[in-house]
């Protein structure tokens, strides 16, 4: 009994002392963190006294070092080395106080010593670079590891480290070294290292010249070294990575015939390309996959592929050159002879459809084409049926048919209420009626669908619902010069001439309506009246998001990056601000090339706008630029 009390009382008293010792150490850690260090050394010097300690070291070194109490800290490092002579920083701690005092050749002494007595141990290699480090000795700290490499026979040793130091040093050319020295022995699992060292080091790439100099440096180990696939691979990665799509095919093609492959690598190259809207590079990617022939397993798919990507090539720009568009007509003509109209060709003969009323002139034949295919849908895939009851419809108001297109849109508004392709049917009656000016019953239908079940939808039905209750009758009274200047353009097939009221609305549903018909030149003069009628409304940034969208389709780019940012600067709060800047980023993406400003629109968008519809994709695009993926 009397041995447990005396152990209690013991124990109670250590307890004691280490609560005091550690209430001391706080409040010395307090008074060097408010940079009260002679407070500060009062506390630490008595508690190092007593005893080296690594805690209590690390506030006193710095804290005497603040003093400029150097005599004080040669006998507090040399205290600590005596303490702990296993710990190689103290080495380095010691000759920094030297280098302090001005004496840098007893410090360079030190430092030497420090590395020349290393054992042969990566932990030892690695303590000692982190001291260094501490000291902002980058010079010995690199130096340290590419010794420790040396010394322990790795050449992939340290990589990180030195990797980290060399991004601190701004040497892209040492990263970029260090990134292919991964896979110099060809070892395929260190690919996926190498290049998430090389995107971190080019994402602030603004000039290009990061990606020059690994460009140029692989080249070189290729040369060196041609049997290295792993230096093709990466060219090839960096090439896709920076968009240039026209070199990365020359290395997949070369891939491809060196592994006697079957195209698969050709095939993923089209499709990339073709994500980045590079399509003249997607159409060349599967042409050289069809002429590989029908052995091939992707010949069907790159033939269909093919389709798609001329036909994207043919709509994305504006004027469409109407012989390129019949040339393309044919070779619709001749799949789908050759394939036949069913379920598996319905997304072609969609497009075919739409190529020959929309962009050849020849509404009848595709209706026909059309008819065809409702006759011969299969029962039980109605939703397809419903799909090409939407694209006639489409067909029918472009060529002025209205009534016959409303009832095609109802009719697979009612057969789907719940569904997305019935709220889209829905949507498309909707605009019918607000091209043609009946603003209110356009505007009941499109606060029905503000509830849809698809989002995009729900919001584009909103959109347009907001335009026509924000300006419905809200014009000023024109003086006869705008009446008369107004008022001479010609309106085309459905409309009529009705400029009494709404007249700002009634221009601005027009020049929509040529937008659907392909006209860009006669919806850009519908769009110049409506400033003229109504200069200050918020109508004036529909306005310029659609030049913008035109000036994209004519390769105008720096002009529609104007009215973009136009937008951004003056309606930022408006319905289309996230809008201007999700295309501002495409923009810069796909057409200027501009990946920094691209990843900095689509940043704003979800910082600025996080309920955006865009925000989901956004992030996609951000992180792809990132090279997350």
């Amino acid at each position: 009994m009397n041995r447990l009390f005396l152990f209690l009382i013991i124990a109670f008293q250590a307890f004691m002392v280490f609560a005091q010792r550690s209430q001391e150490e706080q409040l010395a850690a307090q008074y060097y963190q408010q940079g009260e260090f002679e407070k500060a050394k009062a506390i630490l010097k008595p508690l190092f006294d007593k005893k080296p300690d690594v805690y209590v070291y690390s506030y006193y070194y710095p804290t005497l070092m603040q003093l400029e109490d150097y005599k004080e800290l040669e006998k507090v490092v040399k205290a600590q080395q005596k303490a702990f002579p296993n710990v190689r920083r103290y080495a380095i701690d010691l000759g920094y106080v030297y280098e302090r005092q001005g004496d840098l050749n007893k410090a360079l002494k030190e430092y030497d010593i420090a590395i020349k007595n290393l054992p042969t141990q990566e932990a030892a290699y690695r303590e000692l670079h982190h001291a260094f480090l501490s000291k902002r000795k980058t010079d010995y700290a690199v130096d340290v590891l590419l010794r420790g490499r040396k010394a322990l026979q790795n050449p992939k040793l340290f990589t990180k480290e030195l990797v980290y130091v060399y991004a601190e040093l701004k040497k892209s050319d040492k990263i970029i070294e260090e990134a292919l020295n991964l896979v110099r022995d060809g070892a395929a699992d260190q690919r996926a290292a190498s290049q998430t060292m090389l995107q971190n080091l080019m994402i602030e790439d603004e000039d290009k010249t990061t990606y020059l100099l690994l460009k140029t440096a692989l080249q070189k180990e290729i040369q060196k070294d041609p049997n290295n696939l792993e230096f093709v691979y990466l060219l090839y990665w960096a090439y896709q990575l920076n968009k240039d799509f026209a070199d990365a095919l020359l290395i997949a093609r070369s891939l491809d015939r060196r592994a006697k492959g079957d195209g698969e690598i050709i095939m993923d190259l089209a499709n990339n390309a073709m994500q980045n809207r590079d399509y003249e590079m997607a159409k060349e990617a599967l042409e050289f996959v069809i002429v590989k022939g029908e052995e091939s397993p992707h010949y069907t798919k790159a033939k269909f592929q093919l389709l798609d990507v001329k036909y994207l090539l043919l709509i994305s720009v504006s004027p469409v050159k109407i012989l390129e568009a019949k040339i393309l007509e044919q070779e619709f003509k001749n799949l789908i002879a050759e394939y036949g109209i069913h379920n598996g060709t319905s997304e072609w003969i969609r497009k075919y459809a739409h190529l020959l009323a929309f962009y050849v002139n020849n509404p009848d034949e595709a209706i026909d084409i059309l008819n065809t295919a409702i006759a011969n849908s299969d029962a039980r895939t109605p939703h397809q049926k419903a799909l090409y009851k939407i694209d006639l419809a489409d067909i029918l108001l472009y060529s002025g048919n209205v009534w016959d297109a409303t009832l095609l849109y109802s009719q697979v508004d009612k057969d789907f209420p719940n569904d997305t392709i019935g709220q889209n049917a829905k949507f498309k009656n909707a605009k019918l009626s607000f091209y043609i000016g009946e603003f209110e019953w356009a505007k009941s239908q499109l606060d029905i669908l503000r509830a849809a079940t698809s989002k995009l939808i729900a919001n584009d039905a909103m959109q347009l619902s907001l335009v026509i209750s924000d300006h419905e009758d809200d014009e000023e009274d024109e003086d006869e010069e705008e009446e008369e200047e107004t008022t001479e353009l010609e309106f085309y097939g459905l409309f009529g001439n009705d400029f009494e009221k709404n007249k700002a609305l009634r221009y601005f549903a027009k020049a929509d309506f040529m937008l659907f018909q392909n006209n860009d030149e006669q919806a850009l003069k519908y769009l110049d009246s409506i400033t003229l009628v109504t200069p200050f409304s918020k109508l004036q940034a529909y306005v310029l998001f659609l030049k913008a969208q035109i000036a994209t389709r004519q390769k105008k780019y720096l002009e529609a990056e104007k009215l973009y940012q136009r937008i951004c600067d003056v309606y930022s709060d408006g319905l289309l601000g996230d809008d201007a800047l999700f295309y501002l980023g495409e923009l810069y993406e796909y057409y200027l090339k501009d990946i920094p400003r691209a990843m900095e629109a689509y940043q704003k968008l979800m910082k600025e706008h996080p309920g955006s519809l865009f925000v989901v994709d956004a992030r996609k695009r951000f992180r792809a630029l990132r090279g997350d993926f």
